[in-house]
């Protein structure tokens, strides 16, 4: 028993030499070179956090940042093996990741490529939820009304980027006429979502996954929109042609066969509780 003790209580002795050893070889080469080299890093950081901050990326940016602490502390504390794990695990990290978003990365290197800056959605104010509320709430009742089945996703917290690139870029203000226009024609751009972001329709014809089917079926049980609705947080909404129900998704909630009132009401609880 006194040999694991004089065992733990050396190892716990040396532990605290080589603490006490790396700081001060810290402090004794901290100088300029070592200010500028910390100021570069989160320069670094923030210019990732510039290019991804509208895209799905920007939800594993926390995740790298703090391997990379823990890289730093293993490597100032002497855990060798700590470190080298660490690093392993970031090469993994980073190859998954390079796996997963490969078309955002691609978008976002063709866009740095060519000096092009992504559009900017304007946030709107209390009163403009309001407005755009009604005049989707007015334009979803007469979808529904008239059998024309269709399909809005509406962006609420998190980046819908993946979503805009599976359909047609549009951009234009959200407005009644263009939506049924797109939706009664069953043209092309009618055969997806329609991805809408404060007030914007940004994009048309969206299947909503990367491998589309030849018929994207609008459907509760399809299960592309429980996917949108549960890992983006969108708001999904759908309108169906046997029949004037209107259904809608949002997280792991769900509603069907709504009123003007009670779409009206979820929508606003939704909304403007952001």
């Amino acid at each position: 028993m006194d040999l694991i003790k004089d065992y733990f209580f050396t190892g716990y002795n040396l532990f605290l030499e080589q603490i006490s050893l790396s700081f001060s070889e810290i402090y004794g080469t901290f100088n300029l070179v070592i200010v500028i080299d910390i100021l570069l890093l989160f320069g670094l950081f923030y210019w990732i956090w510039l290019k991804i901050r509208r895209t799905s990326l920007i939800n594993i940016l926390p995740g790298f940042f703090g391997i990379l602490i823990l890289i730093l502390i293993s490597k100032i504390l002497g855990l060798l093996a700590f470190f080298y794990a660490l690093v392993f695990l970031l090469i993994v990290l980073l190859v998954a990741s390079v796996l997963i978003y490969g078309q955002e990365l691609q978008k976002i290197v063709e866009i740095s490529a060519s000096n092009k800056k992504p559009d900017k959605i304007r946030l709107l104010d209390r009163h403009e939820i309001n407005n755009f509320i009604k005049d989707l709430t007015n334009t979803i009742i007469l979808l529904s009304k008239s059998k024309i089945p269709a399909l809005l996703v509406i962006k609420t917290n998190k980046p819908v980027g993946r979503l805009i690139d599976n359909g047609t870029a549009l951009n234009s203000p959200f407005n009644k006429n263009l939506v049924i226009d797109i939706f009664s024609h069953r043209s092309g751009l009618s055969a997806g979502a329609m991805i809408i972001d404060s007030g914007m329709v940004v994009s048309v014809g969206s299947t909503l996954t990367d491998a589309a089917p030849k018929k994207f079926i609008f459907s509760l049980g399809n299960p592309a929109l429980k996917q949108v609705a549960l890992h983006w947080e969108a708001i999904v909404i759908v309108t169906y042609k046997n029949n004037d129900y209107i259904s809608l998704l949002h997280k792991d909630n769900s509603y069907s066969k709504l009123s003007l009132s009670s779409l009206e009401r979820v929508l606003k609880t939704i909304l403007m509780s952001r």
